[in-house]
């Protein structure tokens, strides 16, 4: 997901692991509505938690990487790499029903990301909001080497970040990333009422 600024000097990667935040403080105050407990994880961890940790590392130094080398060299394998972390994951705790939709929601948005140079692309909803116009110009200066800007005839625009997300946190979302938002949800909701999972299925 793609973040606007709220700053004068923004930064998207912040703006973005606020919303996540947001969203996981969320499911677990649910979590405990439903009468579920965050101690319950302990009785079946996730497998390889360190995994997607690295992946997000990396995507944390392609602004470095960009200042010194030119991203045609390296953002590819650093793309493919983070996914590649982010899927073995996912392979290794697939007997969660969550995962499942994390790792098509994942799919989606590496499909759509190497599909444009292995960019995000934001599409030209971007230019209908003014709260959006210093990311339009970070983008154009290659300040933000992670996303691109594509006409509506780019290849798959409507999986880039097309969706507007205007409350909290300004941003444009991708399908993948709402997917992912839903994938996280009904994780946190396994792990804190297990009873009442096993008791639907």
């Amino acid at each position: 997901e793609l973040t606007a600024p709220v700053q004068k000097t923004p930064c998207p990667r912040r703006e973005y692991t606020l919303l996540l935040v947001y969203g996981i403080v969320a499911a677990i105050l649910i979590g405990y509505l439903m009468g579920g407990r965050a101690r319950n994880y302990l009785a079946q961890p996730l497998r390889g938690v360190l995994l997607p940790a690295l992946a997000l590392a990396i995507e944390a130094c392609f602004g470095l990487l960009a200042k010194r080398w030119e991203p045609a060299l390296w953002l590819g394998w650093a793309t493919c790499a983070e996914y590649a972390l982010l899927f073995v994951f996912l392979w290794r705790n697939r007997e969660r029903k969550a995962f499942w939709v994390l790792a098509i929601s994942s799919l989606l948005n590496f499909v759509v990301i190497a599909m444009n140079g292995f960019r995000m692309p934001i599409s030209p909803v971007v230019h209908n909001y003014p709260i959006f116009e210093n990311i339009v110009s970070r983008v154009s200066a290659g300040e933000m080497v992670e996303y691109t800007l594509v006409g509506w005839d780019g290849p798959l625009w409507w999986l880039g970040d097309t969706i507007p997300v205007l409350w909290i946190t300004p941003g444009l979302a991708s399908v993948g990333d709402i997917g992912l938002a839903v994938g996280i949800f009904i994780l946190i909701q396994e792990i804190m009422c297990p009873k009442a999972q096993k008791r639907r299925s």
